[in-house]
């Protein structure tokens, strides 16, 4: 069966002598993986537009029951002319990874890929010290979009703030995830679009509180899904 998808570039890696294997997020498949042959040779077409990060529209030879598809063609759909610097790339890379974490082989979530595609639109004509901000917000509301979203509240003068992984929400001291309140600031502020410059250290502790908690709510859902085949 050929498809053709709009996609967007979460992963690339070398595959033979000429090839490489492309991790999509489809508008109409979800994240599927496929085989760009030849795309790393010198008379290639189609490998500007499978650059980590591109948004473009791909024919994909589709093979059921396969984990691994044929690609045949790559049409870039808009052109991300600022996604170059460290920092934005590093920042879209941070979505593309949450997207590939949490979203299940090739099943279709409209609302997530055009929650991705918004931010990196967003990213891509913002400053480079908004960029890392414009990421957790994007990462803040996939948590939304899955059903698990952290419960932000305005930071006070307290020094600390402790986050429960369990719903997201604002625990009383000594209980739960204890972030600074600058870290906490910078997530909150991110959460409400006010994109902010967030310090190395704060950073270190939004991505610490981020991979817990998706963690939690992922290995939460495993479980619940296993739990359900077996009755």
């Amino acid at each position: 069966m050929i498809i053709s998808a709009e996609s967007i570039v979460l992963h690339s890696r070398r595959y033979g002598d000429s090839s490489r294997i492309v991790t999509l997020y489809t508008r109409e498949l979800g994240k599927v993986a496929v085989v760009a042959k030849g795309v790393r040779t010198m008379k290639s077409t189609i490998s500007a537009a499978l650059e980590p990060l591109s948004h473009c529209r791909c024919t994909i030879y589709h093979g059921k029951n396969k984990e691994l598809h044929t690609l045949s063609q790559a049409e870039s759909i808009t052109q991300r002319r600022n996604l170059t610097t460290l920092e934005h790339l590093q920042s879209g890379l941070m979505m593309c990874e949450a997207i590939i974490r949490t979203q299940a082989q090739e099943q279709a979530e409209p609302d997530v890929f055009e929650l991705l595609r918004k931010a990196l639109e967003v990213l891509d004509a913002a400053p480079e010290d908004q960029a890392y901000s414009i990421s957790v917000a994007m990462r803040c509301r996939l948590a939304e979009v899955m059903g698990f979203g952290l419960q932000f509240v305005p930071p006070r003068e307290q020094a600390s703030v402790f986050i429960d992984v369990t719903d997201g929400s604002v625990a009383p001291a000594g209980i739960g995830v204890q972030m600074t309140r600058s870290a906490y600031g910078g997530m909150y502020a991110s959460r409400r679009g006010q994109w902010t410059l967030v310090s190395e250290a704060d950073k270190l502790e939004i991505e610490s509180i981020l991979s817990l908690y998706f963690s939690h709510h992922l290995e939460k859902r495993i479980v619940s899904q296993t739990y359900s085949h077996l009755r």
